[in-house]
């Protein structure tokens, strides 16, 4: 990441660039600079948002990005099952998914669920956001990480893949 970039999420982080303005803003640089470095040892993120919630999906997405993912945006009206069908690619490492109402929340408690089901959840690092989402909630539908910010998800995503990989590397050895 560039540090104009890590410039632009501090002030983003800190409540000094509103959302909408810091997405727009991080694209403009991506473009203007070039696509920022993927580290192919954090493999892929897929990031989702459930009914007509794409602002969340695609914060995610560019932060995502920033921090080094090669990010896959799921199609707003895709199901759950084709959601956890892309996740069964093994490069998937990430699944993020977002939602504004508590509506959702059974959606995310599916997610899992397959994920458990198809034996992949050893590897994804689960997490969920969004209005509707609080510590409590992400822990009940299983989430390996919350953040209470966008930001703070993303940290806590790229340490825990991390960590995770390297538990694998250790174990294939």
């Amino acid at each position: 990441m560039n540090s104009e970039m890590q410039e632009l999420i501090d002030r983003f982080r800190t409540g000094r660039v509103p959302m909408l303005q810091f997405m727009k803003s991080m694209i403009e640089i991506k473009e203007r600079t070039g696509v920022p470095s993927i580290e192919p040892e954090l493999g892929k993120a897929v990031v989702a948002g459930r009914a007509r919630h794409t602002e969340g999906r695609d914060l995610m997405s560019i932060l995502l990005g920033a921090y080094g993912f090669e990010t896959v945006i799921v199609d707003r009206d895709s199901s759950i099952e084709d959601i956890i069908e892309i996740c069964n690619d093994p490069d998937v490492s990430v699944l993020c998914m977002s939602i504004q109402t508590t509506y959702d929340i059974p959606d995310l408690h599916l997610a899992n669920r397959l994920m458990v089901e198809d034996g992949i959840s050893e590897r994804i690092v689960y997490n969920a956001g969004g209005v509707a989402v609080s510590e409590e909630v992400a822990k009940d539908v299983g989430c390996d990480v919350y953040g209470s910010t966008a930001v703070d998800s993303v940290e806590s995503i790229k340490t825990e893949v991390l960590r995770k990989r390297r538990i694998q590397y250790r174990y294939l050895k």
